[in-house]
């Protein structure tokens, strides 16, 4: 019975404050959620600018490749942040109110993942108006955005506990982050990494995950079924790590505060 009422309150708390987190990010704003989808979008004019009309890229439908790679980047760079801020930025309620304090990681990760939902639909509108065809395959995406959260969660949890301690990772993941955009295949597709390099690039999961995602959803770029395993096996194990290491530190960075 103790179990069963304890998993009830963590779902209920986690679900009141990922909505709280998501609402929060817009509190105040005219133009509230339109503002996470403006960002990505700016930086998919910009670069489809660029790569379309000065470098004359022709490839079929590289604007959904463009733009899907931008909303599962920018949704990966947004997680991880709000993730790494979960814990110092509640300091105050973990000191005066008990709850579960991993639920505040998540809760603030999971706000972002709402806002990757709705930018994925309005991937989905432009996808429609470019002419791409609806797949069975397209529901192999699932799993992989099951992957993408785990992931991000899972460093997140890691940024969390380190940034209690060393408060310059928040200026060293933004670096991170920065790099992280451009050795990540977003604008740029993986066959055109040489091929002694596509291993190595591989071993970051976000490519894995981009990569297969276009496939799937735009058909642009192929599949292989150890890959797909790898990145589904990565992401999970990544997220367990991350929910080992948090309860592992978790007392110890809560004197820390």
């Amino acid at each position: 019975m103790t179990t069963t009422f304890d998993k009830s309150y963590f779902l209920r708390l986690f679900l009141t404050l990922t909505w709280a987190n998501f609402k929060m990010r817009y509190y105040g704003s005219i133009l509230g959620y339109v503002w996470s989808l403006l960002k990505p979008l700016a930086l998919f004019g910009v670069l489809y600018f660029v790569y379309s009309f000065v470098f004359k890229q022709t490839a079929p439908h590289y604007k959904l490749f463009l733009l899907l790679g931008i909303i599962l980047w920018d949704f990966f760079t947004q997680a991880t942040v709000a993730g790494m801020n979960g814990f110092i930025g509640n300091y105050q309620m973990i000191r005066k109110v008990y709850l579960p304090r991993i639920v505040l990681v998540m809760a603030a990760i999971s706000g972002s993942f709402i806002g990757l939902f709705f930018n994925l639909i309005v991937f989905a509108i432009f996808a429609i108006f470019d002419g791409v065809d609806i797949h069975w395959r397209m529901l192999w995406f699932i799993p992989l955005l099951a992957a993408l959260y785990l992931l991000v969660t899972g460093i997140g949890l890691v940024l969390s506990i380190i940034v209690v301690k060393v408060r310059d990772m928040l200026s060293v993941w933004d670096v991170f982050l920065q790099l992280g955009f451009w050795l990540t295949p977003i604008i740029y597709p993986m066959s055109m990494v040489p091929e002694k390099l596509r291993f190595l690039m591989f071993l970051n999961p976000i490519a894995g995950i981009l990569t297969y995602s276009r496939y799937l959803l735009v058909g642009i770029g192929g599949l292989t079924k150890v890959g797909y395993c790898y990145v589904l096996g990565i992401s999970l194990l990544v997220f367990l790590l991350g929910v080992a290491v948090f309860k592992w530190k978790e007392a110890e960075m809560v004197e820390d505060l």
